[in-house]
C-alpha cells in the first residue's frame, strides 16, 4: 500500500510537466519530392534535373499567436544529373548524394483579410540546417571507379527559406529552397570534365523541396474543434 501511494505521488508530480510539454510541442511527419543540383558538377548550372525524395519528422514549438520554431530530422536525396544530349557529346552522368539533415526553422503565420474575411492559412519560414552525408554514388557513361568519395565533405551547413499553406485541418503543403552556405566539394578536387567536376570552384547543393506535412493535433484542440462544430 505504501509503495502504491508513493507511485501515485510520483506520477502526480511528473504528469503536469508532461502535459505542459504536450501543450507546447506538436509532432508531425513529412514526405515529398525534391529537384536538386550541385553547382559546378555539369555544364548546366541551376538546371535541377535530378529528382529525389525527402522524408522525416518535425517538432513544432509555438512562440506566439503567429510565430513558432520548428525542429526537423530529414532524409534527403540530393545530387546532380547531366542528361545525355549533343552538348555533352551524349555523355550521361548522375551523382547521388544522400543526407540526413537537421533544420531549425523560424516560422511566421501570414495573416491578411480579403473582403473582411480573415485568411491565416499561409506561413513563411527561414532557418539553417546541418546535413550529414550518409551515402554517395556516381553513375554514367564512363567508369568512374572509386576514390572520388574524398572529394566530398561529410558535413553540410545550409540555409532554408520557404512558403507553405494549410490545406485542410492539420495537413500542410510546403515549398522550400535550400542552398549550401559552405561548398560541399573540396576545391582541390579533380576537375576533368568527363571524370568528375566540370568546375570545382562552386560545389554548393541546391534543392527545391515540395512536401506534404501532417501535424498531429493535441487533445484539447480536437475538443475545441468539436465544440465549434456543435455551435
Amino acid at each position: 500500500m505504501q509503495r502504491l501511494f508513493k507511485s501515485f505521488i510520483f506520477l502526480s508530480l511528473i504528469f503536469p510537466p508532461i502535459q505542459s510539454f504536450s501543450q507546447i510541442f506538436k509532432p508531425g511527419i513529412i514526405a515529398g519530392v525534391v529537384a536538386t543540383d550541385l553547382d559546378g558538377v555539369d555544364p548546366y548550372d541551376n538546371d535541377f534535373h535530378k529528382a529525389g525524395l525527402t522524408i522525416g519528422a518535425s517538432l513544432n514549438a509555438k512562440l506566439s499567436e503567429k510565430n513558432s520554431l520548428q525542429f526537423e530530422v530529414l532524409y534527403t536525396q540530393k545530387g546532380s544529373l547531366q542528361p545525355a544530349d549533343s552538348v555533352n557529346n551524349y555523355n550521361y552522368y548522375k551523382l547521388n548524394l544522400n543526407y540526413v539533415e537537421i533544420p531549425l526553422l523560424f516560422k511566421h503565420n501570414i495573416v491578411f483579410n480579403i473582403r473582411k474575411k480573415r485568411i491565416d492559412n499561409f506561413f513563411f519560414e527561414i532557418g539553417p540546417s546541418y546535413g550529414r552525408l550518409v551515402t554517395m554514388k556516381q553513375e554514367g557513361t564512363f567508369d568512374y571507379g572509386g576514390g572520388y568519395e574524398n572529394n566530398f565533405k561529410n558535413s553540410e551547413i545550409a540555409l532554408n527559406i520557404g512558403l507553405g499553406c494549410r490545406i485542410v485541418n492539420r495537413l500542410f503543403f510546403d515549398v522550400r529552397y535550400c542552398n549550401s552556405i559552405i561548398p560541399v566539394v573540396y576545391h582541390n578536387a579533380a576537375t576533368t570534365r568527363n571524370n568528375f567536376l566540370f568546375t570545382a570552384n562552386k560545389g554548393a547543393n541546391m534543392v527545391w523541396a515540395f512536401t506534404l506535412r501532417y501535424q498531429f493535433s493535441k487533445a484539447n484542440e480536437k475538443k475545441e474543434v468539436k465544440e465549434e462544430e456543435v455551435e
